[in-house]
């Protein structure tokens, strides 16, 4: 019998149901504009494996793929579902660390090795059917989209002839670092989309069952020895030879954004210490996270934290809670 005010068990499937099934299929039917909801893919299997268990979360997780799946193919926006199912084994991966006590950094490492390699395969069977691969069509519609915009501005009147000539070398050189710089872009945004999930997931597993796998992530703390990754692709920045220049770049930016979740973290401490009002913070968190500065601002707190310790947290017990 259903506690009074509970709904029944029934109505409570079919709504995790329909959860799984909505966020599958809804961004597919307007991925221009909702496309970035897949990033909580990650989240939302963590949260269920975590929440529910294995057996209750793969239930809801299984049903909710092949209700959008089928409904996917009526609309023909079957490929993007499968694109969005491709996240699901990194949530699964964060759900098993948490079995293995492991700390968020190495569940994070390990979500994002599979979200990788899910990614990888995906693109793999992806070429082959379709005979070309998912990264140069990637290519292919960022040049297309940078032409296409360069294209209404050339044709304003309104723009001066020189005005025009600078547009049109402004345009190219974005263009052109966007492509090279598209590894760390695709790289960072399975990094964020597993931080997505640690982060959010771990607190509302605290919210709703009184515990969680880790501590509060204000407490959390990368590897010191991470460092080393910041200074390898320093040197190879500096390498006079193109090639081993743009990976030394695209290294500084992939790290750049670690050590950005780390610096956030510290901010969040220090938030929290002097008791700052909830408005304030949210001015903040606009800033830092829409403002080229306050991003660049964040990594370098976090990378500072390796020599500096800011927190004063190591050698103290930062894990109080229980995992699950």
């Amino acid at each position: 019998m259903s506690q009074v005010g509970q709904p029944p068990e029934g109505i409570k499937t079919a709504r995790h149901i329909f959860t799984v099934a909505a966020l599958l299929l809804l961004p597919a039917l307007q991925f221009v504009f909702i496309g970035w909801l897949y990033a909580l893919v990650p989240l939302l299997v963590f949260y269920y494996f975590c929440r529910f268990g294995q057996l209750a979360g793969s239930r809801y997780i299984l049903a909710g793929s092949v209700i959008a799946f089928i409904a996917s193919l009526i609309m023909q926006t079957a490929s993007l579902v499968v694109l969005a199912m491709t996240l699901m084994p990194a949530g699964v991966m964060l759900a098993r660390s948490v079995l293995r006590a492991e700390p968020p950094y190495l569940a994070g490492l390990k979500g994002f090795a599979v979200l990788s390699l899910s990614w990888f395969l995906f693109s793999g069977v992806i070429a082959i059917s379709e005979g070309t691969h998912p990264y140069s069509l990637l290519q292919l519609s960022i040049n297309q989209g940078m032409d296409e915009a360069l294209k209404l501005y050339q044709e304003d009147e309104k723009i001066p002839s020189d005005s025009r000539y600078l547009l049109v070398e402004t345009f190219n050189q974005i263009k052109q670092r966007l492509i090279q710089f598209l590894p760390a872009i695709v790289t960072c945004t399975a990094l964020f989309s597993v931080w997505l999930a640690l982060v959010i997931g771990n607190r509302l597993l605290q919210k709703n069952t009184g515990t969680g796998p880790w501590p509060e992530y204000q407490y959390w703390q990368l590897p010191d020895k991470l460092v080393w990754s910041v200074i390898l692709a320093a040197i190879l920045a500096l390498i006079p030879e193109p090639a081993i220049r743009t990976i030394g770049f695209n290294l500084l930016l992939v790290v750049s954004v670690i050590y950005f979740f780390q610096g956030f973290a510290i901010v969040l401490f220090f938030l929290e210490k002097w008791k700052v009002p909830v408005l304030m913070r949210s001015l903040l968190y606009v800033i830092f996270f829409f403002q080229s500065l306050g991003t660049i601002f964040l990594s370098v707190i976090g990378l500072a934290d390796v020599w500096f310790d800011l927190r004063h947290l190591r050698g103290q017990d930062t894990t109080p809670i229980e995992p699950l």
